[in-house]
């Protein structure tokens, strides 16, 4: 997921996008130190660093600093795919004016529309977490298929599936990945969910889920997505005896919001909280850092 871009030259800012802003370090400060980086490359030459939960993708082209900021956990592969791309229609628009001091005094804004074409072109990796049964697949299909409506009857999903989520996520388009539970096949969740950028734990509200989700999903998604942001959902809120999304939120150390996904009318809050979550506008955890 790419979340911001910059481009300098000689120090002053040409153009900058800040799509979801990096509220965990000084943005100025930072982009001092990679730019400085970028500086060195030769032309058209591509690098990276990495710093906390972000990775900053950088270029040097007509003495011109491109930065792209993305989500450490997202594809590297992708985004510099995306950064090559981006600076290519930049140069076709401004190539002429970098080589004059006209770009002194040229305005870059109208290049907006087309990064965040760019952007759009890498669909943000959701996955759906938990236990065989707990909604998942629900979930999914409440989400990409209303027309339907979501499932009334529990089909096992069988290692993984996943569809491709067009809302009102611009300039992102999600790429949901529902994650088959049976315990047989987590331990092959690894092959699945490398780059997502977003968890999602799904539970039934019971203990016993909770205690199943800490003893087998979390080792296996501290160890692939440990940069990844996470929610909790309690789903079935609808069940006797479930669990508040508050109560199961703490004790799976995982901020815990309600639902339940086999009620249509449950949409709009479905796509509200990913949303949310891709812009973090709601709270949640990096999964490296939940305390169990």
């Amino acid at each position: 997921m790419i979340r911001e871009i910059h481009i300098f030259k000689e120090g002053k800012t040409l153009f900058e996008d800040v799509i979801v802003p990096n509220r965990d370090l000084d943005t100025s400060s930072v982009m001092m130190l990679v730019s400085s980086s970028a500086k060195k490359l030769q032309e058209w030459k591509i690098d990276s660093m990495e710093i906390e939960r972000y990775r900053y993708v950088y270029m040097n082209s007509h003495d011109t600093q491109f930065i792209m900021t993305m989500d450490r956990q997202a594809s590297l592969q992708k985004v510099s795919e995306a950064m090559m791309t981006m600076v290519s229609k930049f140069m076709t628009a401004f190539e002429s004016v970098l080589e004059t001091d006209e770009w002194k005094s040229t305005d870059f804004s109208p290049f907006g529309p087309g990064f965040r074409a760019v952007v759009s072109r890498i669909p943000v990796k959701v996955c759906l977490a938990g236990h065989g049964g707990t909604g998942k697949t629900t979930l999914l299909e409440l989400a990409t298929l209303p027309s339907k409506g979501p499932p009334q009857d529990y089909v096992p999903t069988f290692f993984g599936d996943k569809a491709l989520l067009k809302a009102d996520f611009d300039p992102y388009i999600f790429s949901m990945f529902d994650l088959g539970g049976q315990d047989r096949f987590v331990q092959e969740w690894g092959k699945i969910i490398r780059s997502g950028s977003m968890v999602v734990l799904v539970t039934d509200s019971t203990q016993e889920n909770i205690d199943w989700t800490k003893r087998v999903a979390y080792p296996v998604l501290k160890a692939e997505l440990p940069y990844a942001r996470a929610i909790a959902i309690a789903n079935k809120q609808d069940m006797p005896g479930a669990l508040s999304p508050e109560e199961v939120g703490k004790r799976l150390g995982v901020p815990g919001y309600g639902m339940q996904a086999n009620q249509a009318d449950f949409r709009e809050r479905w796509l509200r909280l990913l949303k949310d979550l891709a812009f973090e506008e709601i709270d949640s955890i990096v999964v490296g850092e939940i305390v169990e």
